[in-house]
C-alpha cells in the first residue's frame, strides 16, 4: 500500500484533524497506519501537538523510540521551520527527512504524513516543503479550508502539485465554522470545475463530536488509490 502526504492551502487548513480522520479511518479498517510529522515548531516539553492529536484520535501510543521517528524535527519557536530551524542553530537536510519517512514503510502499512503549513513554506537551503513532497514522491491531499478566498488558495496550490508533477489524491473541502450554504456551494463547486483533482469529500463543521463517517467515505476512495484497487476491492 502507498503512503500519503497531507498538505494544505495555508496555515490552519485543518491538514492535523485531516491526518487524525484519516489515520483512525485506515486503523479501523484494519490497515496499520501510522501519523507522522517530519518538522514540527511551537513545541513545549518536547510534545508534537499534531502528532499527539492524530495518535490520540486514532487511538494509537508508541514509544519514545518510535515519536521520534515519527517526529523526528521539533522546534520551539511558533514560526516557519526555515526561521525555526535558524533559531535554533540547526540546518534542515531534505535528504535525511526524507530518508526518515521512507523508513517508516518498511514498518507500517501506510504512513500519512502531515507537511507543515502550506505547499511553499520554506524549510532552508532554498528548499521547501514542495521540494518534500517531489522526493518522496507520495500521492498527496491537499486540504482546503471553506471560507471565502479558498477558491484561489486552492487553485493556486493545484497548479503547483500538477506543474511538479505530482499524483494528487484529491482535494478535502474542512468547514473550518458554521458555513454559508450559498458560498460553501460555490467554493465546491467551482474548485471541482477548475482545480483538475477530485473531491474526495468534505468535512463538516462540528462543535462537539469528530465526524468518524465523513472519514470513513473519504478513507473508502483513499484505499482504492494506494492499492490501485476499485474502491471495494
Amino acid at each position: 500500500m502507498k503512503s500519503l502526504f497531507i498538505t494544505g492551502t495555508d496555515t490552519d487548513a485543518g491538514k492535523t484533524f485531516v491526518t487524525a480522520g484519516i489515520v483512525k479511518g485506515f486503523v479501523s479498517n484494519g490497515i496499520d497506519a501510522v501519523p507522522a510529522k517530519p518538522v514540527q515548531t511551537g513545541c513545549v516539553n518536547g510534545v508534537a501537538e499534531d502528532l499527539e492529536f492524530s495518535l490520540k484520535t486514532a487511538g494509537l501510543s508508541f514509544p519514545d523510540a518510535v515519536l521520534k521517528k515519527l517526529c523526528p524535527l521539533q522546534f520551539v519557536p511558533v514560526c516557519s521551520p526555515h526561521l525555526a530551524a535558524e533559531l535554533a542553530d540547526y540546518s534542515i537536510n531534505l535528504s535525511e527527512m526524507v530518508s526518515g519517512l521512507e523508513s517508516l514503510q518498511s514498518d507500517f502499512d501506510c504512513v500519512v504524513a502531515e507537511g507543515a503549513g502550506g505547499i511553499f513554506v520554506p524549510l532552508g537551503s532554498g528548499k521547501t516543503m514542495l521540494d518534500l513532497m517531489i522526493e518522496l514522491g507520495w500521492p498527496v491531499v491537499l486540504v482546503s479550508s471553506d471560507k471565502l478566498g479558498t477558491i484561489n488558495h486552492t487553485l493556486l496550490s493545484l497548479s503547483a502539485l500538477h506543474n511538479a508533477g505530482l499524483e494528487i489524491a484529491g482535494v478535502i473541502i474542512n468547514h473550518v465554522s458554521p458555513p454559508s450554504r450559498l458560498i460553501s456551494a460555490s467554493n465546491t463547486a467551482a474548485i471541482r470545475e477548475y482545480g483538475g483533482a477530485d473531491i474526495l469529500g468534505e468535512i463538516p463543521f462540528s462543535r462537539n463530536s469528530f465526524p468518524e463517517n465523513s472519514f470513513i467515505a473519504i478513507c473508502e476512495k483513499l484505499k482504492g488509490i494506494l492499492t490501485d484497487e476499485l474502491p471495494g476491492n
